[in-house]
């Protein structure tokens, strides 16, 4: 089973954040977050039209996140309102099981706050005391310069760009991948 124990953090505004495994009733709610971030524009693969899961389907999502070794599907929570997520999901080959590719989303409210790294840290710890995670991968717009601050913050090193990867307000452009290992 891939879950953490709860970690409750003290933000530097003081307001207490829980960082713990999502479950099946988080689903409206990280339905909701998503097409929220989509909306707002260029970090995403999705646009707003091509989003399609629904609260039953990201429910099931959550379940087989939560039935697997080497995945994993953490959510931020602030006072009963999901500020974010983040989900690692590794390759189900056995040549390829211990590495796999994460994705993070905030809501625009609760960005600059620190608690993109906090799930971070917390995949990552997840990462290095699962047997089957030995690489955690990632893919960021080259226009994202932030993200890529903090992900190089955290260790993560470049392992290669893909050229005009992307297509954005009709302009190319490219996708970094990062990764860290964590054994």
């Amino acid at each position: 089973m891939s879950t953490i124990d709860p970690e409750v953090y003290t933000l530097k505004n003081r307001k207490k954040l829980t960082i713990r495994t999502a479950l099946a009733k988080d689903a409206s709610q990280l339905v909701k977050l998503m097409k929220g971030v989509i909306k707002e524009g260029p970090f995403t693969l999705y646009e707003s039209d091509e989003y399609s899961s629904t609260a039953k389907s990201e429910a099931k999502r959550i379940k087989r996140f939560k039935d697997a070794p080497g995945k994993i599907y953490l959510v931020a929570e602030m006072k009963n309102e999901i500020a974010g997520f983040i989900s690692f999901d590794n390759w189900d080959t056995r040549r390829t099981t211990h590495t796999g590719l994460f994705s993070i989303f905030l809501k625009k409210k609760f960005r600059g706050m620190g608690i993109g790294k906090l799930l971070i840290k917390s995949m990552l710890n997840w990462g290095k005391h699962n047997p089957v995670n030995k690489k955690i991968s990632l893919a960021v717009f080259s226009t994202n310069k932030n993200a890529i601050a903090l992900y190089r913050k955290l260790g993560f090193r470049r392992e290669g760009c893909c050229r005009r990867d992307m297509i954005i307000n009709g302009k190319y452009v490219d996708s970094v991948l990062m990764y860290k290992f964590t054994k």
